[in-house]
């Protein structure tokens, strides 16, 4: 009674490779509940330095216990005993007496605080420390080469200045002087004509085509409606109309891409008149037409 054994048991063992705080009459638990004592604890050889803890337990007999369970020896708070808690697998296949069950070995919960302790204090010691020296170290050279090269960068920054000045002077009295201005803006008069024009042509244009389409329409319903030789003569006449037309077309649409590249030319002088004066080139954005 005053070991914790009460009737008839089953033995069972399991194999740890620590055993920190587990001893015989340590309590066994299944899911939580209390089924039996530790009765004794074997060391076990495995050579090349390596050991093993054979624990045998004794359980109430009869009790069932899947073959897949895992003896997990856990603190269940910070003052209480280790004991050993079997956690029921899903098996259907039930461990027999005397068979091990697989053991998960206990954590001391301050050895692993103090190892954790440790590694952070060689952490401060041999990573940290060194890295925050040699930051200090980059920074003051970083400084050190600002405060000497920070004259030469003013005066560089100073000479950038005025030349951007002596630009700015150089295009409002020489590219933009009024008699340059005024050519400018009859330029852009003359293109915007040049816009009105070419928009006017292509509506022509487009009548146009659209009256050869209604001819061709009405052809073909004269083709339709006669046979032998005025057939033949009409479908000569609707294969010249048809070319006509095509062409008509390609013309129409060429003129529709002129009017839009030169309102797009006439918008960017607007916009820029240094654009025209210094010649630089702009790629053509309205490209179509058959060739």
């Amino acid at each position: 009674m005053l070991a914790g054994r009460t009737g008839a048991t089953d033995k069972y063992f399991t194999i740890y490779d620590n055993v920190g705080g587990v001893k015989f009459g340590t309590q066994v638990f299944y899911e939580g509940y209390q089924i039996g004592q530790v009765e004794n604890i074997q060391p076990i050889d495995k050579g090349n330095n390596q050991l093993q803890f054979k624990v045998d337990i004794a359980v109430e007999e009869g009790w069932k216990i899947p073959e897949d369970s895992i003896a997990r020896a856990m603190i269940s708070g910070l003052l209480s005993a280790v004991a050993i808690d079997i956690r029921a697998g899903k098996s259907a296949t039930l461990l027999k007496p005397g068979a091990q069950i697989r053991g998960s070995s206990p954590t001391n919960m301050f050895a692993a605080l103090q190892d954790i302790s440790s590694q952070f204090g060689d952490l401060s010691a041999n990573s940290i420390k060194p890295l925050l020296d040699n930051l200090n170290k980059y920074v003051q050279v970083l400084g050190d080469s600002t405060v000497a090269h920070l004259p030469q960068a003013m005066a560089d920054l100073e000479k950038i200045a005025g030349s951007v000045q002596r630009m700015t002077h150089t295009v409002e009295t020489d590219l933009l002087k009024p008699a340059n201005r005024a050519h400018i803006d009859t330029i852009l008069a003359n293109f915007d004509k040049t816009s009105t024009n070419l928009a006017a042509v292509s509506d022509g244009l487009e009548e146009t085509r659209k009256t050869l389409t209604a001819s061709i329409t009405k052809v073909n319903g004269v083709i339709d409606d006669n046979a032998g030789n005025v057939s033949e003569a009409a479908r000569d006449l609707r294969y010249t109309l048809d070319t006509i037309a095509r062409y008509v077309d390609d013309i129409s649409h060429n003129a529709d891409a002129t009017a839009r590249n030169m309102a797009e030319f006439s918008r960017a002088i607007r916009d820029n008149p240094g654009l025209f004066i210094t010649g630089s080139g702009q790629s053509d954005q309205a490209k179509g037409g058959k060739k």
